[in-house]
C-alpha cells in the first residue's frame, strides 16, 4: 500500500522553506543545499505548468475536466519535488557553485564565509513564497523561450543550408533516370509494382526533373510526387502555385506540398503514402502491369488531370525507359 512521503519530501510543503533560518545558523553548507534543491523543485514545477498550458494551446483533450486538472497539478508538484531531491535537472548545483565562488571572493576567512552563508540564507529564508515563486516562474519561463529561440535558430540554420531547387535540378531525362532508377527499384520491390511505373509518374510530376516544387526561400522540398501537405502531415511544407482540374477545368490554385531532405525520402513517403490509403489499393495489387498501376491511380483519385494515366503512359514507351 502507497504510503504519504515524509514531510520535507512533500509537494504542499513549500511553506517549509522559511524553517531554514534555524538550519542555516546550526548547519550553512545543508541549508544552502536545502534552499538550491526547493529552488530547483519550484523551477521544475513551472516547467511542467508552462508545457501543460502549451499543450492546452495546441488542442483540448478528451479527457480534460477541472478535477483532471487538479490532479495534475498536484502529481507535477509532487514529481518536481521528487526531481530535485533525486539530482533534479542540475540547477541546484549550479546555484550552490555560483553562491559560493562569489562567497570565496568576498569573505577572506572561513569564518567569514560561515557568517556570510548564515545571513544570506536567513534572507532567502525571509523571503515571501509567492516572491520565490515569480522568480522561479519567471526564470523558467526565460528558459523555455531560450530552448525555442535555439530550436528556432537551429532550424533556420539547417533551412540556410538546405540545396536551393534550382541546384537539384536533372539537366537531361538521361539524367533523371540514371539518377533515381535505383531509388525507383527500391521502394518498387517493397510495394509489389513496376519500378518503370513509379520513375514515370516522378518524370510526369516533376517534368524529367527540370521543374522540381520549391519553397517560398527557393530551397529544394525534393517532392517527386506532387504529394500535398495535408493535416496529416507533420513535416515541413512548400507553398506553391498550381494547375488543378475542377469538373474538367483547368485552374490555378495554391496549395501546400510536403517536403523532404532529400529524393530517397520522397520515395519513401510515396512508399507510404501509397501503402497506408485505401484508395489505391487496386494499384498496388497491379503487380508488373504499369499501365493498369497508372490507370488505377487515377481511378484512386491521385491526381485532377483526366489525362494522367495516359501521360504516364506516353513516358513508359519513351525512348529513356525503354532502356531499362
Amino acid at each position: 500500500m502507497n504510503t504519504v512521503p515524509p514531510k520535507q519530501d512533500f509537494f504542499a510543503d513549500f511553506s517549509s522553506l522559511t524553517a531554514l533560518k534555524t538550519k542555516a545558523q546550526q548547519d550553512p553548507d545543508a541549508a544552502l543545499k536545502d534552499v538550491a534543491q526547493q529552488f530547483e523543485s519550484i523551477f521544475i514545477n513551472m516547467l511542467l505548468k508552462n508545457m501543460r498550458s502549451t499543450n492546452e494551446a495546441i488542442g483540448s483533450d478528451l479527457f480534460s475536466s477541472a478535477q483532471t486538472k487538479q490532479y495534475q497539478e498536484m502529481m507535477d508538484s509532487q514529481m518536481s519535488q521528487s526531481l530535485a531531491k533525486s539530482g533534479g535537472i542540475g540547477l541546484s548545483e549550479a546555484l550552490i557553485r555560483q553562491y559560493q565562488t562569489k562567497q570565496q571572493g568576498l569573505f577572506s576567512s572561513p569564518e567569514a564565509k560561515q557568517r556570510g552563508d548564515a545571513d544570506f540564507l536567513n534572507q532567502v529564508a525571509k523571503q515571501d513564497l509567492v516572491r520565490i515563486k515569480a522568480l522561479a516562474q519567471r526564470a523558467s519561463t526565460e528558459f523555455i523561450h531560450s530552448v525555442q529561440q535555439e530550436a528556432s535558430d537551429l532550424s533556420a540554420a539547417e533551412q540556410s543550408s538546405a540545396p536551393s531547387a534550382v541546384s537539384v535540378i536533372f539537366d537531361s531525362p538521361d539524367e533523371f533516370v540514371q539518377n533515381l532508377w535505383p531509388h525507383a527499384q527500391r521502394v518498387a520491390a517493397k510495394l509489389g509494382v513496376n519500378p518503370k511505373a513509379i520513375l514515370a509518374q516522378a518524370a510526369l510530376e516533376t517534368g524529367w526533373g527540370k521543374y522540381p516544387i520549391a519553397k517560398e526561400d527557393g530551397a529544394a522540398s525534393f517532392n517527386l510526387f506532387g504529394i500535398k501537405a495535408d493535416n496529416r502531415w507533420q513535416g515541413d511544407r512548400a507553398v506553391v502555385n498550381t494547375l488543378e482540374f475542377r469538373d474538367g477545368i483547368a485552374k490555378r490554385e495554391k496549395a501546400a506540398f510536403r517536403a523532404y531532405n532529400s529524393f530517397s525520402q520522397s520515395f519513401e513517403d510515396y512508399a507510404d503514402f501509397l501503402s497506408t490509403s485505401e484508395r489505391y489499393k487496386d494499384a498496388l495489387e497491379s503487380g508488373k502491369d504499369a499501365s493498369m498501376f497508372a490507370a488505377s491511380l487515377q481511378k484512386g483519385g491521385y491526381a485532377t488531370d483526366p489525362k494522367y494515366a495516359e501521360k504516364i503512359d506516353n513516358i513508359l514507351s519513351s525512348k529513356w525507359f525503354q532502356k531499362l
